[in-house]
């Protein structure tokens, strides 16, 4: 995907810079501008731009984030952030409980192939809520703010622990604040799979 995005953007900045190139020439002479050879290149310029849009978005919408909007998620986690933790649960959160220290949640661990939804919001200020792969990559991120709920649907693709880390600078114990997510393949199909 990034190879792809540099190409476009290559592509892109050459025709832009040849543009440029062709206006900053043109002008040099004197001559006067023909209005009809103005209007016809405004409308073809906008034409090919209205396609160019109407291709790049016909190309892109399929790689919208949440291709799953309108199906009911397999599972919902409630986490909140505070400086400088994320607390879990499978419960709503309510504020006292994530301000407290005391208060410690967790949740049952995750199937592989489940869509997620998790509802996010923050207890003092806005953090980031970003979940890392096994191979330590960003997978999906939201903000967790105060007095309002975001919701970040994903599907866990393998087995494993996955990291959240905050992904928003927070405070001095930002690089503390990291909650784990446990996700395991379904005992059911593992049991179908080796009686037979």
């Amino acid at each position: 995907m990034q190879t792809l995005a540099i190409t476009i953007f290559l592509i892109w900045g050459s025709i832009t810079a040849a543009v440029f190139v062709y206006v900053a020439l043109s002008t040099r002479s004197p001559d006067e501008l023909s209005q009809t050879a103005y209007k016809r290149t405004r409308v073809l310029v906008l034409g090919g731009l209205t396609s160019l849009a109407v291709v790049l978005l016909a190309l892109t919408l399929p790689y919208t984030p949440y291709p799953d909007g309108g199906s009911v998620p397999d599972r919902v986690i409630y986490a909140s952030g505070k400086q400088f933790a994320f607390k879990l649960s499978d419960q709503p959160i309510t504020r006292e409980q994530a301000m407290d220290d005391e208060v410690f949640l967790s949740i049952k661990p995750i199937r592989t192939g489940d869509l997620v939804e998790f509802r996010v919001s923050g207890a003092d200020v806005t953090h980031g809520f970003s979940i890392y792969d096994l191979d330590g990559r960003v997978q999906a991120q939201t903000q967790a703010m105060p007095q309002y709920v975001n919701r970040l649907r994903h599907r866990f693709p393998k087995s494993g622990l996955y990291h959240v880390l905050c992904f928003e600078f927070c405070g001095i114990g930002h690089p503390t604040m990291r909650a784990q997510l446990q996700v395991e393949d379904d005992p059911a199909v593992e049991d179908a799979v080796t009686s037979n």
